[in-house]
């Protein structure tokens, strides 16, 4: 009988799936750090995109002796401010104003939502700040009152 032939043992079996499980495990979580990276450049876009419509409508407004900006209005938008903004920007998410410098005619702070990002921004005098969240749903319940009489 010949020795030449080759054994393979538990422990070489157990080595070669615990890197294979290693290597995927790597690949995936590169692959989700990318992904979420990409994503969140999408929506801090469309979110700069937003920005540059409104200011675009705040002009048209201040012609006619408005702004954009109803603080009485749950997303801060004046009526037609949304029509201006859409025609301008795709914006593929909801966004709403939550300050606005009347004396300078300024965008202070803005939200936007797309998908499970949103993004912050705020200016204060030159300074510019925008910020991008993650948001991430833990779980969901569901629930209903039940009365026996």
């Amino acid at each position: 009988m010949s020795r030449g032939t080759t054994r393979i043992t538990v422990g070489s079996v157990l080595k070669i799936i615990l890197i294979v499980l290693v290597v995927l495990f790597v690949g995936a979580c590169l692959f989700m750090f990318s992904k979420i990276r990409i994503d969140a450049d999408s929506a801090l876009r469309n979110a700069k995109n937003v920005r540059m419509s409104l200011r675009s409508a705040d002009i048209e407004m201040y012609a006619q002796g408005k702004t954009i900006y109803n603080p009485s209005k749950k997303n801060g938008l004046e009526d037609g401010v949304k029509a201006k903004v859409d025609l301008l920007a795709d914006a593929k998410g909801t966004y709403s104003i939550t300050r606005y410098d009347s004396k300078t005619h300024e965008l202070t702070g803005m939200t936007y939502r797309q998908g499970n990002y949103i993004v912050y921004f705020s200016k204060e005098g030159d300074d510019i700040t925008w910020d991008v969240d993650l948001l991430m749903n833990i779980y969901h319940f569901d629930e209903s009152d039940v009365i026996t009489e």
